[in-house]
């Protein structure tokens, strides 16, 4: 894990509920092994490793029925108290992006915790008045909403469409939400898997026939694939069997596809 995911303060003990932050370190390389692996970072990806599951089509599950009110549940919390003392601002491209797809992720979880059970995030709402607009953290003395992580920041500071495989909205449709946390070491060869994972399931690119239903991520941010000819080139890409034939042979993109029930473990 890259050091600017790790907290710049005395480590979080979570094993039973985030405890009280500490005076900052001195040094931001000064943590040891043994001390990281107590953080609540390390405590957030042990969540995330034990409560994801694979479901149907590709799609990874989260297990909110058994994190809701316990000690997982305020692990995230805690992850969310930490990551947002940091300064991501003086983090370099590769490290801002993981920093703030965990972020946004995070917060997603812990926003459909604090009111589970529901069905889909969209009972609380659309686009506009949803938990998408609403100011839940403040990052550098910034209120800030996931809107504002994902548009305002992500896609505004570091364009590039595989923002879209990284943030995940709680729900079916959506590309995965990751085993592990998103890591700058890591991130080329991760963002790509994602991506590949997506644009070959149905959730992504579904065959009807002799044409393909795209999913609405590529309708509604399709300025960050580019032009008809770019996009098909990005699913070219990464698509395989039945779908690259069909795409090699310029088969049409007709409709599109959204699920927005909860990508929950059942």
């Amino acid at each position: 894990m890259t050091r600017k995911l790790l907290l710049t303060s005395v480590a979080l003990l979570v094993a039973c509920g985030p405890a009280a932050a500490e005076s900052p370190s001195s040094s931001k390389d000064s943590m040891t092994k043994d001390t990281m692996s107590s953080t609540a970072t390390q405590a957030y990806a042990d969540v995330l490793a034990k409560r994801i599951t694979p479901g149907p089509d590709g799609i990874t599950l989260f297990d909110y029925a058994g994190v809701a009110g316990t000690a997982d549940h305020r692990a995230i919390e805690a992850f969310i108290t930490e990551q947002t003392a940091l300064s991501p601002s003086t983090f370099s491209e590769p490290e801002a992006l993981a920093y703030w797809a965990n972020l946004y992720n995070a917060v997603t979880l812990d926003v459909v915790l604090d009111e589970y059970p529901i069905k889909s995030i969209r009972e609380f709402g659309a686009f506009n008045t949803g938990p998408w607009d609403r100011k839940l953290i403040t990052v550098e003395g910034a209120e800030m909403s996931l809107n504002d992580i994902e548009h305002g920041t992500m896609r505004e500071k570091y364009p590039t469409p595989y923002i879209h495989y990284m943030v995940n909205c709680a729900s079916i449709g959506c590309p995965n939400l990751m085993d592990r946390l998103w890591d700058a070491d890591t991130l080329d060869a991760d963002k790509k898997a994602a991506a590949r994972a997506y644009i070959n399931s149905d959730r992504g690119l579904r065959v009807d026939g002799k044409t393909i239903s795209i999913s609405k991520i590529f309708k509604w941010y399709g300025d960050d694939f580019g032009t008809k000819d770019e996009m098909r080139a990005h699913f070219k890409t990464y698509a395989t069997g039945e779908r690259l034939d069909l795409l090699n042979r310029d088969a049409r993109f007709k409709g599109s596809h959204y699920d927005w029930a909860l990508n929950q473990a059942r």
